[in-house]
């Protein structure tokens, strides 16, 4: 008759078993954690590759409408119609549009989103003219010696108000400036920035790119963009702002604005539409202040105007899309307050090679990934 071998802890009767149960739970963690490895190679590499993909579609935008404008350029046209005659269809290859429409439209600054499908991608175009901003060095070498025009300027075209509007003003000046004396009691020189993670110096002298305001001290990505910016476009989101965007939210298409019950401007969802620094500023602007070109002005810019309705500027943008305005009596005084905005416009046919930014943004069929390209000319 068989014993079992009893050990110095006694029986060891089973214990290959529970080897075997062990080596099982080992080998099942080491499949599971090779299928997950592969299941997060395999999505980072499409997500790679249709990445790329939506990147060069973004590039094509550019490219795009640079031809657009490079076509206008070379054969003005006459200021009584914008659309292309059924006899210029060789302008754009009708492969380019399903429908053949889009063929039909110049491409000007201030009427878009242009949008057209590449590939597998949609793209979206928008051309802005940048003569239609302020110049935002010549604007702050002004406001050196009247910081209140600097913060009037904000509070009625930005929306800023108090400590906010006050702190981005007066650093907006110390850091155009050349001497390192602090403006106002919220300005900021060389001592504060050098004493961030990471640090830096001030510019002290002329702004190089209108990006740049983001180094500014209290200039917020909600300040420089605006309110209306795609939440996944942008570089810093709160963890509320995160949770959002990963569960479809964020804020909408500034071109999807509505006029609320008070005339103001605002998106579909309800909240104020707050426009952006960079929508107002520029660094290749020779504007001194604030005219803008009634012809090439966005949705947002002509805004910007005193007693504009939301309603009467997205019929500007439709009207000049048939036909251009000619003088400031051209059907503008049919608008709303026309008295009160007529003397901060100014009508001029947009074209011609004048100081523009191309925004391209192409993204996939199913919305999941897009790219962004911007580019800016400036005329010699």
């Amino acid at each position: 008759m068989l014993k079992s071998k009893k050990g110095p802890c006694g029986s060891e009767r089973g214990i290959a078993l529970l080897l075997v149960l062990w080596v099982i739970v080992f080998l099942a963690f080491v499949c599971a954690e090779f299928s997950w490895t592969m299941r997060t190679e395999t999505a980072s590499a499409i997500n790679f590759k249709e990445g790329t993909q939506a990147y060069y579609a973004a590039e094509a935008g550019i490219n795009r409408a640079i031809i657009e404008l490079l076509r206008i350029a070379a054969s003005p046209r006459s200021a009584s119609r914008v659309e292309r005659s059924p006899d210029d269809q060789d302008a754009v290859p009708e492969e380019d549009s399903e429908d053949g429409a889009d063929d039909l439209q110049l491409w000007l600054a201030g009427g878009g989103p242009y949008r057209f499908e590449f590939g597998d991608f949609y793209c979206e175009v928008n051309i802005i003219d940048e003569s239609n901003k302020i110049n935002i060095n010549q604007f702050l070498s002004q406001s050196k010696q009247d910081p209140t025009k600097l913060k009037s300027f904000l509070e009625s075209q930005i929306g800023l108000e108090g400590e906010e509007r006050d702190m981005v003003a007066d650093s907006l000046i110390d850091w155009s400036d050349e001497d390192n004396d602090v403006t106002g009691f919220f300005g900021a020189e060389d001592s504060y920035y050098e004493s961030l993670d990471p640090p830096y110096i001030c510019r002290n002298g002329d702004l190089q790119t209108i990006e740049e305001c983001l180094s500014v001290r209290g200039v917020t990505e909600e300040i420089f963009y605006g309110s209306a910016r795609r939440m996944e476009e942008r570089v810093l989101l709160s963890p509320e702002e995160l949770e959002q965007l990963l569960s479809g939210g964020g804020p909408g298409n500034p071109l999807d604005a509505v006029e609320d019950e008070d005339g103001g401007f605002s998106r579909s969802e309800g909240s104020p539409l707050r426009l952006g620094l960079e929508e107002v500023f520029s660094v290749t602007s020779n504007a001194s202040s604030f005219k803008i070109n009634i012809n090439s002005a966005s949705l947002e810019q002509l805004m910007l105007l005193n007693g504009m309705q939301a309603s009467d500027a997205q019929k500007i943008i439709a009207e000049r899309a048939v036909r251009l305005f000619e003088s400031p009596t051209d059907r503008l005084p049919q608008y709303a307050n026309y008295e009160v905005w007529k003397d901060m416009i100014r009508v001029e046919q947009p074209f011609g090679l004048n100081n523009y930014t191309v925004r391209a943004r192409a993204f996939s069929r199913d919305g999941r990934i897009s790219r962004s390209i911007k580019c800016s000319r400036r005329s010699r």
